[in-house]
């Protein structure tokens, strides 16, 4: 003899059973997008369990920097002006960043402490400088 629960029944338990692993933590999301042209100087904090952030700055001096605090963090920052500056540091499991600049001055800071951390950086510029810092704990 074959035992055979009803439809609703299955689907029933194993909603059950997808979720007992899943009430444990309630999981956090912060996605931010800004786009500044011409404007101050851009500073985004984010401290969820997965953090995303993209600037598209476009301006005579542009200025971004971002800081992140999660377990999963990505950022990207494009910035196109006569200074660029981006700065952007990163505290979780899995890091990834990436930076574009064009202008006169090109100047950037990338600072990642995850497991795994990926990071890039492009810069079209008369005087480029950037600083990568990447550790595992």
């Amino acid at each position: 003899m074959k035992y055979r629960l009803p439809p609703t029944a299955s689907i029933a338990v194993l909603i059950v059973f997808c979720m007992q692993g899943s009430l444990a933590q309630a999981q956090t999301f912060d996605f931010k997008n800004v786009v500044s042209v011409n404007g101050p100087p851009v500073v985004v904090n984010q401290s969820s369990q997965f953090n995303m952030t993209g600037l598209f700055m476009v301006g005579g001096n542009t200025s971004g920097t971002v800081v992140q605090t999660g377990t999963t963090n990505a950022v990207g920052i494009l910035q196109f002006g006569g200074t660029t500056s981006a700065s952007i540091s990163q505290t979780g499991i899995f890091n990834s960043a990436s930076v574009g600049q064009t202008g006169q001055s090109a100047t950037s800071l990338l600072s990642q402490l995850g497991t795994m951390n990926a990071g890039s950086i492009a810069q079209f510029g008369t005087i480029n400088s950037s600083t990568v810092i990447q550790k595992s704990p």
